[in-house]
């Protein structure tokens, strides 16, 4: 592990207790405790600067390129917002308002007409919409209805094909995640604090001079001249922060605050312009990179990256030389994770159902250096001791394991998840850079490339700074296409025809006749997901491209194109697959009870399921009780595998991505399950309508892994193959007594290393008691900062949504 030297300097800021920066750290404490408190204690408030914005530039530049049209939304916004200050020395916040939300109607917009009245949530609470805010929100309903992301693609998807994809994702077959504004993974953070801004520039100015006015040059002129206008944007934003610093410093008496606001400001006046020079200006530069990004689209998946690789040089200098103490180094990052935990994001009920407001910033420690030696450093245990302090929501950090970390540093792991915070999640090293080599050898990727694997939003992984997946796909409901097999492709929730005739099931005389339909029905669900995503893709690059998020993207500078287009170096599609343990567990039931033991048939079972159970109980204590996947059993976990590699076959047959890219599906859910399970009818793995599906991917339904965590992990690192799927996603729950001393904590690592040893690519744990929960969900006043572990991401209990809460409250608790 990477620490600093106990250098002279180093040894006098300690001995002194405290460093350089002119940061009053006698009061932070008590000031870390206010910010944190403002954000669980205050309703999140639509803010309507954005749209006002937003419909101004787009009535007065009719027929713009959509890249400068976009890059000049952006200026503008910078250039008006309204600046605060407050208790935190880490400066910027997302809009006007604290805790503030903007809107983007450009992606989708119905939910503004639909909703407007109705109560709103996100992962900080309620979210207030001012009267006022409201009338101007459906102005810019009426600016942009017929001509969203959302829109555009359905209507070519008519055009097209002469259907209406909208019963798919009203079904519950499909979510089309392109309707919404998101994050796309990490982006290059630290060409920001190692060249600056005007470093990049020179790099923009380089890649213009290389044009030579041919087909096709001109679309790249226009979107290098929109980042020109939007990094211009970005120093003077910094640059106006610096002046609200200098005017509060002049009226300000307490020569500490004063001393603090003055060295604010030279920092504004420096970064994120210039080179960072050291600690406390990477912080700050980082931040303003960061913050931009989610201004320009706000949404889950802006990934902070390996943030504790490039901040460490700047740690390590700091702490050597006697400008910061490793105590000062911790606060300065609760605040910046403070800040990280104020975005919040809202795009209607369904999307909020569907991702819990998460907004995806997980940030990646630990892996390996770009020679294969272990990553992790000291900067990332001041990371881990600032979580476990602040159990904070975002930023989420997920560690990179790999057999070469010290001790030390896998204790600390365990500490942050003592707390309960569900946090960090554990990642194979060793698949996430097989994955990379797999993914992107035929683009050319190093094995150095390859060794810099982090999260792309939650559980997903990639290239660093390098990639993205922009291509963010229809998510796909597993478990629907058993339901369409069940009854002849005819939709129970719309009514519809929505898949093919593959015959009345009633009239199957064994399981692989049944098997067969279904995999028909995911071929002709999958072909309508590659078509809608195609289209919906294509409407983002022409609507709705990123300019600063693409130029921190190696290799859309050099390309002239943006990350929509493809212009960065490592593409890919984001198709997120989850409730494949139910449809699973419910082909298992079907096998067993209808076709085996044939105590029933299947026009019984859907009786029983358009019943909701009820008159027939009976039947579904039999599926109940029929053996489970997550209990080493290979004829239960057997029905999990078909599926998977089931859909991994007909995925790849189903073409190219947008980018002419071989496609991988993500397997994982973040909320679909409860999305999913809102929408569907009752199943025959025994679930009732309206309660949400399985968790994660290869998670057991809550309640039914009763042969103990051994055998779970066993069976989850069986289920899937880790390196082709983009992602794999396990929630394990503890008691909190279970990990109480060290040999607990031993047991709990060496679990870890025995499922990754067996294959196994991701794990995360839950270390909060059944009675914490439901007293929660009783009283929430009482609770208002109890995190939990949901899906890829932590949230605050009391502000989810009711059946994810139940969902958790009923995983499998391990003593």
């Amino acid at each position: 592990m990477f620490t600093p030297e106990k250098t002279e300097a180093a040894l006098a800021a300690e001995k002194a207790g405290h460093g350089a920066y002119a940061i009053d750290w006698t009061t932070a404490d008590d000031r870390i405790r206010l910010c944190k408190g403002i954000v669980t204690d205050t309703n999140q408030q639509m803010d309507p600067e954005r749209l006002s914005v937003l419909k101004a530039v787009y009535e007065e530049n009719p027929g713009e390129e959509p890249v400068l049209l976009r890059a000049k939304l952006l200026e503008r916004l910078l250039l008006t917002k309204k600046l605060f200050l407050d208790e935190n020395p880490v400066v910027g916040t997302l809009t006007s308002i604290r805790c503030g939300l903007y809107a983007y109607p450009e992606w989708s917009c119905d939910w503004i007409k639909d909703e407007m009245d109705m109560a709103k949530i996100c992962s900080l609470g309620e979210i207030v919409i001012p009267d006022e805010t409201k009338d101007l929100m459906m102005g810019v309903y009426n600016q942009w209805k017929g001509r969203t992301v959302r829109d555009t693609a359905d209507i070519n998807y008519k055009k097209l094909y002469d259907v209406d994809p909208r019963p798919y994702i009203k079904s519950g077959m499909l979510y089309d995640v392109m309707n919404v504004s998101l994050g796309s993974g990490c982006a290059n953070y630290n060409m920001i604090l190692t060249k600056g801004a005007r470093g990049v520039l020179e790099e923009v100015e380089q890649s213009m001079s290389k044009l030579k006015h041919q087909s096709g040059d001109y679309r790249k002129l226009a979107f290098l001249q929109g980042i020109k206008i939007v990094l211009e944007a970005f120093v003077k934003w910094a640059h106006r922060y610096a002046d609200l610093c200098e005017e509060t410093a002049a009226g300000e008496s307490d020569a500490k605050k004063k001393a603090e606001l003055l060295e604010t400001a030279e920092i504004c006046r420096w970064v994120p312009e210039n080179p960072a020079r050291n600690f406390r200006e990477a912080i700050q530069s980082y931040w303003f990179a960061h913050l931009l990004v989610e201004i320009e689209q706000m949404g889950c998946a802006n990934s902070p990256g390996r943030f504790g690789q490039f901040m460490y040089p700047f740690y390590k200098k700091d702490i050597e030389e006697g400008r910061i103490t490793r105590d000062e180094a911790n606060k300065l990052t609760c605040f910046l994770f403070i800040r990280h935990t104020e975005l919040g994001t809202y795009s209607g009920m369904a999307h909020q159902k569907a991702l819990s407001g998460h907004t995806g910033q997980t940030l990646a420690i630990g892996g390996l250096t770009p020679d294969g030696k272990d990553a992790s450093n000291d900067y990332e245990m001041v990371i881990m001791e600032v979580q476990a302090r602040m159990q904070n929501i975002q930023p989420t950090l997920a560690l990179w394991y790999t057999p070469m970390m010290e001790p030390a540093y896998l204790m600390k792991a365990v500490d942050v998840i003592r707390t309960g915070c569900g946090q960090p999640q554990f990642m194979n090293t060793a698949i996430g850079v097989a994955r990379n080599l797999l993914h992107f050898g035929p683009d050319g990727v190093t094995i150095e490339e390859a060794r810099n694997v982090a999260n792309f939003g939650c559980v997903a992984s990639g290239v660093a700074e390098a990639g993205s997946y922009i291509a963010g796909e229809d998510a796909i409901c597993a478990a629907k296409f058993v339901e369409l097999a069940l009854y002849n492709g005819w939709d129970p929730t719309t009514k519809k025809q929505l898949g093919p005739q593959t015959g009345e099931a009633n009239d199957f005389k064994d399981y692989e006749e049944l098997y067969e339909a279904v995999r028909q029905q995911i071929k002709a669900g999958m072909m309508v997901q590659r078509r809608h995503s195609n289209l919906s893709t294509a409407a983002h690059e022409k609507i709705v491209p990123s300019i600063f998020r693409s130029a921190l993207h190696d290799g859309c500078i050099e390309t002239g194109m943006t990350e929509e287009a493809g212009g960065h170096k490592y593409p890919q599609g984001m198709a997120i697959l989850s409730t494949v343990v139910d449809a699973g567990n419910a082909l298992h039931a079907i096998k067993e009870l209808v076709f085996d033991k044939k105590l029933f048939t299947i026009a019984k079972l859907r009786e029983a399921l358009e019943a909701d159970w009820v008159g027939y109980e009976d039947m579904q204590k039999m599926c109940l009780d029929v053996p489970k996947y997550g209990n080493d059993d290979p004829e239960s976990d057997a029905y999990v595998q078909r599926l998977f590699e089931d859909f991994k076959t007909i995925y790849t047959e189903c073409g190219p991505n947008y980018f002419g890219k071989h496609c991988y599906l993500d397997a994982y859910s973040l909320s679909f399950h409860n999305l999913y399970g809102s929408i569907m009818n009752a199943f025959p793995n025994g679930r009732k309508k309206g309660v949400a599906f399985t968790d994660g991917s290869v998670s057991a339904t809550p309640g039914t892994d009763t042969e103990g965590p051994t055998a779970l992990i066993k069976s989850a690192a069986q289920a899937v193959d880790t390196t082709w799927y983009v992602s794999n996603h396990f929630n394990m729950k503890f008691l909190p007594s279970a990990l109480a001393d060290a040999k607990g904590a031993r047991n709990l690592l060496d679990l870890i290393k025995t499922y990754f040893d067996w294959g196994g690519s991701h794990i995360q744990f839950n270390c909060v008691s059944h009675e914490t929960l439901v007293d929660a969900k009783e009283h929430p006043q009482n609770h208002k900062e109890l995190v939990v572990r949901v899906a890829g991401f932590s949230a605050y209990f009391t502000r989810l949504d009711g059946g994810v809460q139940d969902e958790i409250i009923k995983r499998t608790e391990y003593k």
